[in-house]
């Protein structure tokens, strides 16, 4: 082989072919790698191109099995073919540059042991054949604009080829060499970090890795922490806004901004590697402008081509919503409808609860595919069957087509639907053929009394006729050249999602009772002579109740504003939960600093798709790994390090290819531990669930269970605080009963303890812990029923004066009540939660209440508007005068008695909204119109503990009207706004 390994880097020794082997083969050099059972790396030559057949049969003959894993490279040519290093089926690289392939062999024998060997290799052989390869990109940039924008340069003011030649001079560079080549200065700042500066100005903290050393793997050099986690941490002391790991060629950096990367998940994931031994000279360009002097100072060509990668992600994410609005939830719709005898429009309703469930399980799926969440790259037979690679067949035919973008479908058969049913199976129950443990979590499952809608999934039989066309929509984009290709997921982190799928809260299937077309205003209308008909009579569309076709975002609150909650409210209830733990290591209990560190708790009573909990979880995470980097809590660190093994556990052979770093592990446990949801809309719940499974995976452990945390409800209609319902005990009798009455609600509550302290403990690390969580978590519910049956008769004694409640609060006395039954049904007709009974661990602490609230409440009033109504069985409605409206409102009336008679029953459950509003704990309702956020901002108020931070968005009128006037006063008297940000819209 003409390249060879560097004879100082590793000692070569003989071989010989196996039996079997090729017979125009010749064997050249072999070397072993380090450690027990080491990487074994053997090269040979051949004549001709090798076929795949011929490079698997000679590597199995070779590997024999053992447990060394193996890479075998064949020249040929002037090229390379790479097979290995484990697996029954290991990876197939052919017509590689020997060079290149000859680098990641030297690196892979220079590595410590066989896993960290597999885990290089299998990191860095894919790559090898892709146009970006050296360089490595983990949620920062679009991949698209990487490989697309940057080197085209129209939107930037650099010559693509001035800055190739530039990046030439520090290619195969190492260390403080290659960081000095790239024009910085470097200033020791501590153990095992140095400042860099650009120009003397300081922009950067430095950590250079021995060769030993993993950026996300603790080190005793780093006082147990992993060198990304301490350099985070001492860049936020810096206020420096990135961070840069070197390791030997390879540089990365971090941001230590929470919100910067368009596929974000925690900042220790979220990065860009170059390694320059592997960058090609053609594309040398991307180390001075990712990674050099010039990149990383303010406003330099890092946050510019951040700043193109997010108008990218943006115009991905919108053309994948109006596929979504416009296609995918309608196609998968009418299918199922197909299935129905009765098609009423109550069961369109379950009809798009089902196709939602379809779409989240689908959209799982394929973002952890290109999140390697799961084992995409490192799975020959997963990579067979993925969602990914059916994007691509789907991309190829959609290119090659007679008709461009045409795909037709076979009636008959059912592959895809096989296909997609058994990747969900796997994630389910596991499957170790796909390399998938089992993660269970609800989503997937088809038990009737964990997932109604799964029961019914698993029994359908789609053809791919059926199901295709909505996989097309779904997993395949069109760029702006006109090129069909799978969509990038990588460019959409989790919170980009709401904007894709908020709008669907606020959305309905209906069916077209005559061919729609769109106005002017994106609005549907009846289709005239001439018009492009959008929706044919009788198909099933998807409509937002405004009557539009979809909303643009209106629902999801923008990335900046819910940055700025976080900083004014999350950030000091953080603060001073923090230093609570701080005192109390100071003062020697470590145990008990151990034992509060998860008891922080942040909500949003008004989630949506989950947005605000997302980003909580992430600011959450970043400051619970900075308080971790500085301060050691061993039990803290005993629940974290039991999480990784039960992963790598369950992961088995397979956790040879996965690095599981302790941000992720934390990430998951906020999420499971720290965050609480709730919506009334169940589709909301499963958005949000969701959201935090996504972001808070780790591979090898089960999803969490969010059924405690993350619920259905209504926030407003139930009791809010254990005050309260004191309060409302003693409106009748006086409070002399009072110290009685909370010491009973108190003692009920506490019935639930023992069970809530087993859910707190359960980690989750297995499919068994799940089980066992549930089963805590119905213990608890069914221990503080008494109690929530009290609040049932509260709640509804404030609407319904005849109803009243028990002045002895004992469980006999409040099931002997006779009022109970139909307390009962108005909680479940308005969905009442009361917050007590959902989550007593919030409320049975010393400071009870949520450290911190964050949400955009709904704003509307409490009324039906009928035009709307209407409108979604008559779609064109609202673009008529109001004359025009009333007039066709009576046909409509005279026509559709079934429907007359829905409108009514719901105009009567806007009336009971209403009382409801009108007789709560909501001073100043009743002086103007009852709108549902003056109900939230005194709810917010009410489970706020002292102390506590609220970050809320509201209307302006919340703090210039008379009916919020008490409000405000009590804000004054006894808390404080730390800030109010009053936006303008701009036209």
């Amino acid at each position: 082989m003409e390249t060879q390994l560097a004879p100082e880097r590793s000692t070569s020794r003989p071989w010989r072919l196996p039996d079997g082997a090729p017979g125009d083969f010749e064997a050249q050099e072999f070397y072993l790698g380090e450690g027990r059972h080491p990487l074994e790396v053997a090269l040979a030559s051949a004549p001709d191109r090798p076929t795949k057949g011929q490079l698997l049969s000679f590597w199995r003959k070779r590997q024999g099995r053992t447990p060394s894993p193996l890479l075998l490279m064949v020249e040929y040519d002037g090229q390379v073919a790479v097979c290995g290093p484990t697996g029954e089926e290991p990876g197939l690289y052919r017509d590689l540059e020997p060079g290149k392939a000859v680098r990641v062999a030297e690196e892979s024998l220079q590595e410590p042991n066989r896993n960290a060997a597999i885990r290089y290799l299998e990191e860095t052989l894919p790559d090898l054949q892709s146009s970006l390869s050296g360089l490595k990109n983990e949620g920062m940039f679009a991949i698209h604009e990487l490989n697309n924008g940057v080197p085209k340069s129209e939107n930037y003011d650099w010559e693509w080829a001035e800055k190739c030649q530039e990046g030439r001079e520090a290619l195969g560079l190492e260390g403080r060499e290659l960081v000095k080549k790239l024009g910085f200065s470097i200033d020791s700042l501590g153990v095992g970090t140095d400042t860099l500066r650009a120009d003397g100005v300081a922009c950067a903290v430095a950590v250079f890795l021995n060769d030993d050393e993993r950026p996300e793997v603790t080190s005793s050099r780093f006082g147990g922490n992993s060198p990304v986690a301490s350099a985070l941490a001492k860049a936020d002391a810096e206020r420096r806004e990135f961070v840069v790991v070197v390791q030997g060629s390879k540089i990365r950096v971090y941001s230590s901004s929470r919100d910067k990367g368009v596929g974000r998940k925690g900042r220790t994931e979220t990065y860009v590697e170059i390694d320059t031994t592997l960058l090609s000279k053609e594309k040398a360009g991307y180390l001075p402008l990712l990674c050099g002097a010039e990149a990383l100072r303010p406003e330099g060509t890092f946050d510019a081509i951040l700043r193109e990668s997010r108008n990218f992600a943006t115009g991905l994410s919108e053309r994948l919503r109006d596929r979504v609005y416009g296609t995918v939830v309608p196609q998968i719709a009418e299918v199922l409808a197909r299935r129905h005898d009765d098609q009423s429009e109550e069961d369109l309703d379950a009809l798009y609860e089902t196709a939602m469930m379809i779409l989240f399980r689908l959209l799982f799926v394929a973002y952890g595919e290109d999140k390697d969440l799961l084992p995409y790259r490192s799975n020959r037979l997963y990579k067979r069957r993925s969602l990914k690679g059916l994007a691509q067949e789907l991309s190829r035919r959609a290119n090659e087509g007679e008709n461009k973008g045409e795909v037709t479908f076979d009636d008959s058969a059912t592959s895809m639907w096989a296909e997609v049913s058994s990747l969900w199976s796997a994630i389910n129950q596991g499957n170790s053929d796909l390399g998938v443990p089992e993660y269970n979590g609800g989503l997937f499952s088809s038990d009737a009394d964990i997932n109604p809608r799964g029961e019914y999934i698993s029994e359908l039989e789609l053809t791919n006729e059926e199901i295709g066309p909505a996989l097309f929509n779904l997993l395949v984009d069109q760029t702006e050249e006109e090129v069909f290709g799978p969509v990038d997921f990588r460019s959409l982190s989790v919170r980009e999602f709401g904007t894709v799928y908020e709008g669907l809260l606020e959305s309905a299937l209906a069916r077209a009772p005559f061919d729609l077309t769109l106005d002017s205003k994106d609005r549907y209308v009846p289709a005239e002579e001439g018009d492009e008909v959008e929706v044919s009579e009788g198909y099933i569309y998807l409509q937002h109740q405004s009557g539009k076709r979809k909303e643009t975002g209106t629902y999801f609150t923008k990335p900046f504003a819910v940055e700025h909650l976080l900083k004014q409210a999350l950030e000091p209830a953080l603060s001073d939960h923090l230093t609570r733990i701080e005192d109390l290591i100071e003062e020697g209990k470590e145990t008990e600093a151990a034992e509060a560190f998860f008891d922080f708790r942040c909500a949003d009573i008004a989630m949506g798709s989950g947005h605000f909990l997302v980003a909580a979880v992430d600011y959450i995470e970043a400051e619970f790994s900075n308080f971790l980097a500085t301060h050691d809590l061993p039990k803290v660190s005993a629940e974290l390090d039991k999480l990784r093994g039960a992963a790598h556990d369950h992961l088995q052979e397979l956790s040879e290819d996965v690095e599981i770093d302790r941000s992720s592990l934390l990430r998951r446990q906020i999420a499971r531990r720290c965050v609480y949801g709730v919506d009334q809309n169940s589709i909301a719940v499963e958005l949000a669930r969701l959201a935090l499974w996504i972001h808070t995976f780790v591979p090898g452990l089960p999803l969490s269970f969010l059924n405690h945390n993350i619920v259905q409800g209504n926030s407003l209609s139930g009791i809010g605080t254990i005050q309260g319902a004191l309060e409302a005990l003693g409106a009748d009798d006086g409070e002399s009963s009072i110290p009685l009455w909370r010491q009973q609600i108190y003692g009920q509550l506490e019935r639930a303890e023992t069970a809530l302290e087993t859910l707190g403990q359960i980690a989750d690390a297995s499919a068994t812990e799940i089980k066992q969580a549930e089963e805590a978590h119905r213990e608890a519910m069914e221990a503080v029923q008494p109690i929530r049956d009290l609040f049932h008769l509260l709640a509804a004694a404030r609407q319904k004066e005849h109803v009243s409640y028990p002045t002895d609060i004992s469980a006999e006395d409040i099931q002997g009540n006779e009022y109970l039954d139909e307390a009962r049904e108005l909680a479940k007709q308005q969905d009442s939660l009361h917050f007590p009974v959902a989550f007593p661990e919030v409320f049975l602490r010393e400071r009870s209440g949520f450290d911190c609230i964050l949400g955009n409440p709904p704003w509307e009033e409490a009324m039906i508007e009928e035009d709307k109504f209407w409108t979604r069985y008559y779609p064109g409605l609202v673009a008529k005068s109001t004359r025009k409206q009333n007039k066709l409102i009576e046909e409509y009336r005279a026509e559709r008695p079934d429907l007359k008679e829905e409108y009514e029953q719901k105009d009567k459950e806007a009336e009971a909204l209403r009382e409801m509003l009108l007789s709560g704990p909501y001073p100043g309702m009743g002086t103007g119109d009852p709108e549902l956020y003056k109900g939230f901002y005194w709810r917010f108020w009410h489970l706020c503990r002292n102390d506590g931070g609220i970050g809320i968005v509201l209307p302006r009128s919340a703090l210039i009207t008379k009916g919020s006037g008490d409000w405000r006063e009590t804000v004054f008297e006894e808390g404080r706004f730390r800030e109010v940000t009053m936006l303008i819209p701009v036209a």
